[in-house]
């Protein structure tokens, strides 16, 4: 025991634990000034973007143009700030718009008697009513069953997410309910916020592989149609001319005359499909007025190729082989199955919508 007493107090193992002590001290002193100088950074990267309360009304919903691929909307936009500037409607950019006007614009203090932003007492109010006029990609495949949902999406053009975010005002947001859509009804309305990416920085310097964000707040209105009569208009062409091809194996008449007839139905069916395309605007898939018209296209010239056939019966004096072969087989089969066809794809267009 007193051997190792004397160790301790030996000169050189003193010497030793004093250089230990002073080392550990050094270390301490290095962690403690790395800690202090990096918490404030992590204080500042965590601060809150500043928000502002924003609300659309919709007044007007109107001029769809499937050719055109566009709509227009009229809307009033407000917003409730507890803050005077940024003021988040001046910076407000309309998103996929053809054309915008603003007419009238207003700005206010008012006390804070709401229960939005509750530490403030007094809130800053802007309003400002839009026309404008937006694309839209009109999916009319499954015309006229065809649903469509229509976006306004309005977006902070100068500050990103990380600096103003939009807080949808979802109590007053809505539509006016009297809206005149003639052929259309509204049938879901929303409001929402997204932080919309960008693959830039818009120029800004030091600020490279992250992608930036805006925030963007989008009205959706999803619209069906009500009326099908302009279904009706475009298809009852199609199948007056393909009645009428059928029709034409009933008759005796000269093969001349009945193949003027498949002649006359033909070109009626393509002017109508050139019509209907017209009318809906043009797509890169094959619509229910597409599919119809194709299908009167092929029974047209199925009853030609028969007219054909019944010609060479007739040249080998085998009439009525060939008004047997017409009138109880040829002509119900034709009817019935273009029939059936065609109910098939209507209701397979309705539940698909």
């Amino acid at each position: 025991m007193r051997e190792d007493v004397y160790k301790l107090h030996h000169p050189a193992i003193r010497a030793v634990i004093k250089r230990v002590h002073l080392i550990g001290g050094l270390l301490l002193a290095a962690f403690s000034c790395w800690l202090f100088q990096t918490l404030p950074c992590q204080a500042e990267a965590v601060t809150s973007p500043k928000t502002c309360q924003i609300g659309v009304y919709l007044t007007s919903l109107r001029d769809f143009n499937p050719a055109e691929k566009s709509f227009s909307a009229n809307f009033w936009v407000w917003s409730l700030c507890p803050f005077e500037t940024p003021k988040p409607l001046e910076s407000l950019k309309v998103i996929n718009s053809k054309e915008v006007s603003t007419n009238y614009n207003s700005f206010s203090r008012s006390e804070n008697l709401s229960d939005t932003f509750k530490a403030s007492k007094y809130v800053f109010v802007s309003e400002q009513e839009i026309k404008a006029t937006f694309y839209h990609n009109w999916d009319t495949k499954n015309y006229p069953f065809d649903r469509h949902k229509l976006e306004i999406p309005l977006e902070e053009a100068k500050l990103d997410a990380s600096s103003f975010v939009h807080v949808p005002d979802f109590a007053s947001s809505d539509y006016q309910q009297d809206i005149d859509l003639e052929d259309w009804e509204i049938t879901n309305f929303k409001i929402f916020q997204v932080n919309f990416p960008y693959k830039t920085h818009f120029g800004s310097p030091g600020i490279k592989g992250q992608p930036s964000y805006r925030s963007r707040l989008v009205v959706s209105i999803t619209i069906n149609r009500k009326s099908k009569v302009s279904f009706f208009k475009l298809s009852i062409g199609v199948y007056a001319a393909v009645a009428l091809s059928i029709l034409a194996l009933l008759l005796d008449e000269d093969f001349g005359d009945r193949m003027g007839i498949f002649v006359g139905t033909l070109f009626a069916v393509l002017v109508n499909m050139q019509t209907a395309t017209s009318d809906l605007g043009s797509s890169n898939s094959v619509t229910l007025i597409d599919f119809i018209h194709i299908i009167a296209i092929i029974y047209i010239f199925i009853t030609a190729i028969l007219l054909v056939y019944t010609r060479f019966l007739s040249e080998s004096e085998k009439e009525q082989s060939s008004r047997y072969l017409m009138r109880r087989i040829a002509v119900p089969i034709l009817s019935g199955s273009f029939v059936v066809l065609n109910i098939v794809v209507i209701a397979h267009a309705a539940i698909v919508g």
